[in-house]
């Protein structure tokens, strides 16, 4: 065989493979998808950003083993790679990993409880007593700068009071000027 030919053999296979690894990605993202749900707006942010890395994978491809020229076996080559991929796992695989996935996750939350509910509980018993002790002092604070006006307030009417008197020598009290 000659050089050339051996060269788009390496390619075909190339683009093959390629059409694989990217049917298994998007098979990885439909399992997420199966596993943990999604409302429609992130579901169309992970297509295109799925679309985008396709993008980006297929022109490095092309790129590097094709001189950044797209031929049509090329895209034949990943189409096989993608027919033959469903072909052999089909949906089967997605409905299997994800089971397993989700499984074992429930399993991990369902293990996982018992101790976050203790910790939950301790947290907020901690909140209250914090709560409780700022309540305290927060109190205690407001009375004691109450106590301090009433203070004050005494001691300033004592002096006008005591002003006042020592300003009349009689005993009759003088009215005020309005």
């Amino acid at each position: 065989m000659s050089a050339e030919v051996v060269n788009e053999s390496v390619f075909w296979l190339c683009c093959f493979l390629t059409g694989i690894g990217i049917t298994i990605v998007y098979d990885l993202l439909r399992i997420f998808r199966r596993v943990i749900k999604h409302p429609y707006p992130v579901i169309a942010f992970e297509d295109i950003v799925f679309w985008i890395f396709v993008s980006v994978v297929l022109f490095l491809l092309l790129y590097h083993m094709n001189n950044g020229s797209l031929r049509w076996f090329a895209v034949f080559g990943l189409f096989v790679g993608m027919f033959f991929y469903k072909k052999i796992f089909g949906d089967s695989l997605v409905i299997f990993m994800s089971t397993i996935i989700g499984r074992v996750l429930h399993l991990v939350v369902w293990m996982a409880s018992p101790p976050l509910k203790l910790v939950k509980r301790a947290f907020f018993k901690g909140l209250s007593v914090l709560k409780r002790t700022f309540d305290g002092i927060k109190n205690k604070l407001t009375g004691n700068i109450k106590r301090v006006k009433i203070i004050l307030c005494k001691h300033k009417n004592r002096k006008k009071r005591d002003s006042n008197e020592s300003g009349n020598t009689s005993k009759e009290k003088t009215k005020p000027v309005r």
